[in-house]
Formats: C-alpha cells, structure tokens, sequence
C-alpha cells in the first residue's frame, strides 16, 4: 500500500490558530469533522480497510460477501459521535 497522509500537525495548527468567531463559523457549515484531527489512527487497521475496500461498490468485500460498515460501527471505529440526524455523513 502506497499512501500519502496530509501533514495533520499542521491542519491542527491552523484549527488551533482560529479565534471562536472562526471556529463557529466552520463548524456551522462543516459540522464537528475537526473531531477526526484529534483520533489516533491505526495504520495495521488503514491497511486492511485500503486492502479490502471495493472502490467500484463503495463497500468492503472478503471473498464473495458485501460488508458496509453502519453508522454505529463508522461511530466506534472513528470515536466520533453522530448525533446529528439532519446532517448527511
């Protein structure tokens, strides 16, 4: 797997930068996604999803069984919390 990740210090810098006003304003229009900044990512389980994952289905694929993660699992695996019921993820 060849990847390339962006350099997420500095995404974390810029959103720390940003006075309240800012912060409001992208959370208004973007929702809580800058929650994902702050996850620990796991490469071991990156590699597996990029290995398994069937871009033409949009679903993960072992052998000849579909699997679509729910929104309960994408919750636990990110440790994001979608509450939000008229926000499309």
């Amino acid at each position: 797997m060849d990847c390339r990740r962006n350099r997420e210090y500095e995404l974390k810098g810029i959103w720390q930068s940003w006075d309240d006003v800012k912060k409001t304003h992208f959370l208004d229009k973007y929702g809580n996604v800058t929650q994902l900044l702050f996850v620990k990512l796991d490469n071991s389980l990156l590699e597996a999803m990029v290995h398994f994952w069937d871009p033409t289905y949009r679903c993960f694929m072992f052998n000849e069984v579909d699997m679509v993660p729910t929104i309960e699992e994408d919750s636990t695996l990110l440790h994001y919390d979608f509450r939000d019921l008229l926000r499309i993820y």
